[in-house]
């Protein structure tokens, strides 16, 4: 068994959402043989197979989902419970195609696409409905989509001026709309975002744009949620896709605490913060009765120590060092806490189009669980760790 391979953070949401629980992977380092997955609570109804339909895995999955687990009987879970979900490799992950984004692309790009009416051609009749008219500059092209116009047909469409193009076809025709706006057009590679917070974002093209020059990544699926798409924004970078949706519907939406004060007094704050408890200020720090624990200055008198600990305090010195004193000080209280490197990825189950990783201080407090970080590389990064359920602390 891995050791310490995953560290899975649930976030505390809000009543409303109270049935949703938002899912993100944590990892503290790579391992050999680790294995990916979400956590997911079991609700009143569920069967190991609704849920991986939730999750649009096969069934195939469920051996997996019994193995990883280790349940007895498959058939006897229970309301309440948490399982393991496994994440599919990134290569082999789930999702449905649209099979509209193309067409919606087209129309962002400026082609013109009519799915209307009908078009007529010898004694045959071609249904806009299911064969779309697409206008790109002064060419005129029928999408086939079922692959059901004869060769005679498409030689009566094209000496009528209609090229008749596939489903195969339509990528290339994406790209022949783009040189119509964009200039530099790059297919299928990636950006790296970011000095500490880093984006790894996949684009299906990244071009400029040929009136504003400012440069764009083109997507052939809506993918990217919009608070992702800020962050490309901060960058200077336009994104063109087709309307987002999000398949989860699992998103979450976590809570934001800046810390107030200078040294011991923002370690007091955040103490309150994650204990409710508030310290007393004395001459050599910050005092918790109802925890038994001080908090000192490194000026503090040898003697002054000896009697908080007979009373049994737990004395913690300040080194000037703010995360250390915090990883010190939670550990007396005790509250759980860890350097962790928290990664996301769109889309959730595959990772294919991008991963986002920032690294903080984990904390688990006995009601709510929080994420610490002493700054993130652009405030945009702010929206996105709140949309996907992180309750973010900046000190």
């Amino acid at each position: 068994m891995v050791k310490r391979a995953l560290l899975i953070l649930l976030t505390t949401l809000a009543v409303a959402r109270a049935d949703t629980y938002q899912l993100n992977i944590i990892k503290e380092r790579e391992e050999r043989g680790s294995t990916n997955f979400l956590l997911y609570k079991i609700k009143a109804g569920d069967t190991l197979l609704k849920i991986l339909r939730k999750f649009q895995l096969p069934r195939s999955f469920l051996y997996k989902v019994v193995k990883l687990n280790r349940l007895k009987n498959p058939n006897l879970i229970y309301a309440g419970s948490i399982i393991k979900i496994p994440v599919p490799h990134r290569n082999r992950g789930i999702v449905r195609r649209n099979k509209g984004e193309e067409l919606k692309l087209l129309k962002l790009l400026g082609a013109r696409v009519k799915r209307e009416g009908i078009l007529f051609v010898g004694n045959r009749k071609i249904y806009l409905r299911k064969n779309p008219l697409i206008r790109v500059g002064e060419k005129r092209f029928i999408l086939d989509l079922s692959n059901r116009i004869g060769k005679k047909v498409k030689r009566e469409l094209l000496s009528a001026g209609f090229n008749v193009v596939n489903r195969e076809n339509l990528k290339s025709l994406i790209e022949k709309t783009l040189s119509l706006n964009f200039v530099g057009i790059e297919k299928n590679g990636k950006l790296i975002l970011g000095e500490r917070d880093i984006l790894e974002y996949n684009f299906d093209f990244l071009a400029y744009n040929r009136f504003t020059g400012q440069r764009t990544v083109i997507n052939l699926k809506g993918d990217t949620p919009p608070t992702l798409e800020g962050i490309l924004n901060s960058y200077g970078i336009a994104l063109l896709q087709p309307k987002f949706k999000d398949p989860s519907h699992n998103e979450g939406y976590g809570k934001l605490k800046i810390l107030q004060g200078e040294g011991i007094k923002k370690i007091g704050n955040l103490l309150f913060l994650l204990t409710g408890k508030r310290g007393k200020e004395e001459e050599w720090g910050l005092n918790f009765p109802t925890l038994k624990l001080s908090i000192a200055y490194d000026t503090i008198e040898p003697k002054e120590k000896v009697k908080l600990e007979l009373k049994g305090y737990k004395v913690a010195i300040l080194s000037g060092n703010f995360l250390n004193d915090v990883e010190n000080i939670l550990g007396l209280v005790p509250i759980a806490n860890k350097e962790v490197e928290l990664l996301f990825y769109e889309p959730p189950t595959t990772g294919k189009r991008s991963k986002f990783k920032v690294r903080g201080l984990l904390v688990m407090a006995p009601k709510e669980n929080f994420f610490l970080v002493d700054s993130l590389d652009k405030p945009s990064e702010i929206p996105y760790l709140l949309y996907k359920g992180v309750n973010l602390v900046i000190y």
